[in-house]
């Protein structure tokens, strides 16, 4: 029976976190920081969790408890999802609107609490009837296993309502086992008994039959003042199509990726580059091109068209609702899925390169605006091919963090790009190229009328106006003074200046801090860290070094997880659809250490030493190999770290705290400020670095054998 539960308990812990974070990323608009700081929190109430059977409930009710964590749990999982549907509407915020970050991350925080204190709750009263917590760990492990091979082989195309009726069906095996004891135990009627596995039958029916439904109508509630037609979860992401008055809005993770009626941006978008260029032939147009930017490209007859859509779903979601003839036009070329990977196989002589994506606000998204990419392109372009990206800018006022975020893309196409010139207003376009770019007005007008395009916003006027403003020349000027960083696939510093402009929308102070903070020295705050922890470890008594090895395995431990789901997202571009299996190599790790500590022979706690060395190695080496074994050292981390938990077990209930003390810090820092600020290099100096301070000291230190 206890067995059954813990393998419940992982199934629905791991279940619960992919779905929960999901769900709160598409109401946030949330990155790879916010997957942190959803580990923060989940990590923070499992803890809770543990120690309240300890401090508000009798020995003799827990084995009901039990019945009723099981029970709770996918219960609570269903209403947190209803929960996280209505965020905007708790927030007092519209489809597609910025919400305060911190008042974002308040919620998500609170939002997590019912279901993890329960899961809490159920790995302590398991323990408590197993008197063996290695044991416990081992089997909820095996259960996060389990379920990671079943959500990403049979359940992760299913809505999040067909997900959670499984999770229902797979706690009422051990509810029911338990229920027989519990209700005996306190001898309950025939009649109690009856309603009780009644309303179990019933809610596992009711759940099955109508997920579909249910997935629709809590959907709904994220767009209040619009009509949804239809929501789906794709590799990249959820997407959602509404109507508003006759226009279709298209929504991928909660942002508006496009309208049926987006006719003014994309004439801008299109004719800024197109225009640049003398004669332009040979096109590849990246991203949402299905609302119209595809047919005005078309509009200057060029002989070939690559068009890459990033995620095909959404393609194909937009044709049932806004038909584009465009796309069956002979001269157009589709690719379906991550342009970077179809760059092996495209051409070197394309005459204009237009990327049409939103601020780099994820890793996914960074990836195109990083310094690796513009190289990229910059080899697929002819010798004076133009190349074009844009930003959402505020041109009345530039905080200084917009600035920062402008500034790193400006000068990281200045590394690949001779000539460069800006036009700013509400969208920010940068056209680059490796030779003059045109930027005189009566040109651009000429050409436009040689050509016989006629946009309907994009006038005569219109044109001498942005390209003769003096912002051009103010912002330029700002952005050559600006000391922000390059941006890079692996130091995504836009994605940092993203997430700091992001934050001083709503409070400037707090913004400021962090800006500050992210000016801090790397070599100062390695030393500083290293020295303070080597302090430490001198002054700790011997069963208190252990305590600190743990703490520092878990943070080793979340921190590797945390640069595993941001490199994956760099190097592979399809974390959503990925990130289960990510958890459950990391997991399978977990169990297969924790089962190597339990069938070690002696206990020598100096061999932790060893362990940490080891660990020190693991993340100076691992980047050399991650893009070709990944799932390699997402199951390493898991084993040392589950060796370790099971090997120090003799430490008592204490171990597990000290475990998740240093999981939560290290899913916060690492994901929040270190890879943000320092990159994945950096990040992994500073783990391998803590680790080898930690190994020198339980090398340093004499302990007894036990």
């Amino acid at each position: 029976m206890l067995i059954l539960s813990l393998l419940a308990l992982g199934i629905t812990s791991l279940m619960g976190q992919i779905v929960i974070t999901r769900e709160l990323m598409v109401s946030f608009y949330g990155n790879e920081f916010f997957i942190g700081w959803i580990f923060f929190g989940w990590l923070i109430w499992t803890a809770v969790g543990c120690l309240m059977p300890r401090f508000f409930f009798q020995e003799k009710s827990r084995t009901v408890l039990l019945l009723i964590c099981h029970l709770a749990g996918a219960l609570l999982f269903l209403l947190e999802i209803f929960l996280v549907r209505l965020s905007k509407s708790f927030l007092g915020l519209a489809p597609g609107q910025v919400p305060d970050l911190m008042a974002a991350l308040f919620f998500s925080l609170i939002i997590l609490a019912p279901l993890c204190l329960i899961l809490g709750m159920q790995f302590s009263l398991s323990c408590d009837y197993w008197k063996k917590p290695g044991t416990a760990y081992f089997w909820e492990a095996i259960g996060f296993v389990i379920a990671g091979v079943v959500f990403n082989y049979f359940l992760v195309s299913l809505n999040e309502f067909q997900i959670i009726a499984f999770v229902w069906w797979v706690n009422i095996i051990p509810a029911v086992i338990i229920g027989r004891n519990s209700l005996r135990c306190v001898t309950a009627s025939e009649a109690k008994q009856s309603f009780f596995y009644g309303t179990v039958l019933f809610v596992s029916l009711f759940l099955f039959f109508y997920a579909a439904s249910l997935n629709l109508m809590a959907s709904s509630l994220r767009y209040p003042k619009e009509k949804l037609l239809e929501t789906t979860n794709s590799i990249y992401g959820k997407l959602d199509v509404t109507q508003t008055k006759g226009q279709y809005n298209f929504y991928h993770n909660g942002l508006a990726t496009g309208t049926s009626n987006d006719q003014a941006f994309n004439e801008c978008l299109i004719h800024f580059p197109m225009l640049s260029y003398p004669n332009p032939r040979k096109i590849l147009f990246i991203d949402a091109g299905f609302n119209g930017a595809l047919s005005e490209i078309l509009k200057y007859a060029p002989t070939e068209v690559y068009y890459a859509q990033i995620n095909p779903d959404l393609l194909r979601l937009s044709e049932r609702y806004t038909p584009n003839a465009s796309l069956k036009d002979p001269r157009v070329h589709l690719f379906q899925g991550d342009p970077r990977r179809y760059f092996k196989i495209m051409p070197h002589d394309f005459d204009v390169m237009i990327v049409n994506l939103p601020n780099p606000s994820t890793a996914m998204i960074n990836r195109y605006f990083s310094d690796d990419f513009f190289k990229e392109a910059r080899r697929h372009l002819k010798a004076d091919g133009i190349f074009s990206t844009h930003l959402t800018f505020a041109p009345e006022y530039v905080s200084i963090p917009l600035e920062d975020l402008g500034a790193s893309i400006y000068k990281t196409l200045q590394r690949s790009f001779s000539s460069l010139i800006i036009l700013p207003e509400d969208n920010l376009f940068f056209l680059a190229s490796n030779r003059a770019i045109v930027h005189d007005p009566k040109i651009l007008i000429e050409r436009m009328q040689v050509r016989g395009v006629r946009p309907y916003f994009l006038t005569a006027r219109y044109m001498n106006f942005r390209y003769s403003t003096d912002r051009i020349q103010k912002i330029t000027q700002a952005f050559e003074s600006n000391k922000s960083d390059i941006n890079l696939d692996l130091k995504p510093k836009a994605y940092y200046y993203n997430l700091t402009y992001w934050l001083s929308v709503f409070h400037q102070g707090i913004a400021g801090l962090i800006r500050l903070a992210g000016n801090i020295n790397y070599n100062v705050l390695l030393g500083i860290g290293l020295c303070l922890l080597a302090f430490v470890v001198v002054l700790l008594r011997p069963q208190n070094l252990l305590m600190t090895a743990m703490s520092v395995g878990g943070f080793s431990l979340m921190s590797a997880q945390m640069l595993i789901i941001y490199v994956f997202q760099v190097f592979y571009g399809n974390l959503y659809y990925k990130i289960a299996s990510i958890i459950c190599v990391v997991m399978l790790g977990l169990a297969l250490g924790a089962l190597m500590g339990k069938r070690a022979r002696t206990r020598n706690p100096a061999m932790i030493g060893g362990l940490h060395l080891l660990m020190a190695v693991y993340f100076l080496v691992w980047l050399f190999f991650f893009k070709a074994l990944w799932w390699l050292v997402a199951l390493t981390i898991g084993i040392f770290v589950g060796f370790e938990f099971t090997y120090l077990v003799f430490l008592g209930q204490a171990l597990y705290a000290a475990d998740l003390m240093g999981s939560c810090i290290g899913s916060l820092l690492t994901g929040v400020f270190f890879l943000p600020v320092f990159g994945v290099s950096k990040t992994l100096l500073l783990l391998g670095g803590m680790n080898a301070v930690m190994a020198a000291g339980l090398f340093s230190r004499t302990f007894r054998k036990i």
